[in-house]
């Protein structure tokens, strides 16, 4: 699995690195040509286009995979939807054009401040990791190199997640001893835990039905990761 999480990170970070490059020159073109105002549009329409295919792009319809290298079944990132990157490239965009002014109202300050801050967070956040799902003997996980979260089986309430609607973008696993589970930066303990599907490739309803059946099947957990179970698994759900 390393080469595939390897492969996800160097294409976001090459994407959200060449979106501020791209942010940052095109905001300088437009202040050295002041009398264009469709150089100052086109961004604006990007990050138009962008969220449309975020709002209607459907969910994935593949089933998990098997890690030749790790005990684990998982799903990869999907190819990245353009809308962080145009994101980014239009908050540097705004940096740029508003940042130089010499006299800044309250409004393009809040702008300028606050544009920065979502561009370090939007990088920093694709520098280091990928979103990913996998299923081990132990429990679930979302999130490589560094983990999100990891909630064991046993943390598990029994009879979810719920199967998710068409229109999901998570999963709601309801957990019955949330002290078990373990939370990137010490956030704080809840009693269920949102599993995000809509950028990881693998049908929400494959995996909701996959997690639900280790957790009413406990003794086919400690196989999980081979080759033969995941395709028994395939089997009784259905899967390709």
């Amino acid at each position: 699995m390393h080469p595939v999480i390897t492969r996800a990170l160097r294409r976001q970070r090459i994407t959200v690195v060449g979106a501020v490059v791209l942010g940052l020159a095109w905001g300088l073109l437009v202040r050295a040509r002041s009398d264009d105002g469709l150089l100052t549009v086109v961004p604006m329409l990007l990050l138009l286009v962008g969220s449309g295919v975020v709002l209607f792009r459907g969910p994935s319809r593949a089933a998990l995979r098997v890690a030749p290298d790790a005990v684990v079944t998982y799903a990869p990132p999907r190819a990245p939807a353009p809308f962080a990157a145009f994101a980014v490239a239009w908050l540097c965009f705004q940096l740029v054009r508003y940042g130089g002014e010499r006299e800044l109202g309250l409004f393009r300050w809040l702008l300028v401040v606050g544009s920065m801050a979502l561009i370090v967070f939007v990088v920093v956040d694709r520098w280091r990791q990928v979103p990913m799902v996998d299923l081990s003997p132990e429990g679930v996980g979302f999130g490589r190199p560094r983990r999100t979260f990891f909630v064991p089986w046993s943390a598990l309430a029994a009879g979810q997640p719920i199967l998710p609607t068409a229109q999901s973008r998570t999963l709601r696993l309801v957990l019955a001893r949330p002290e078990l589970v373990s939370r990137e930066g010490g956030r704080r303990r809840t009693d269920r835990e949102l599993l995000p599907t809509h950028d990881v490739d693998v049908a929400p309803e494959f995996l909701a039905a996959a997690i639900r059946h280790y957790l009413d099947h406990p003794a086919h957990r400690p196989a999980i990761g081979t080759v033969a179970e995941h395709a028994r698994l395939c089997r009784a759900l259905g899967g390709e």
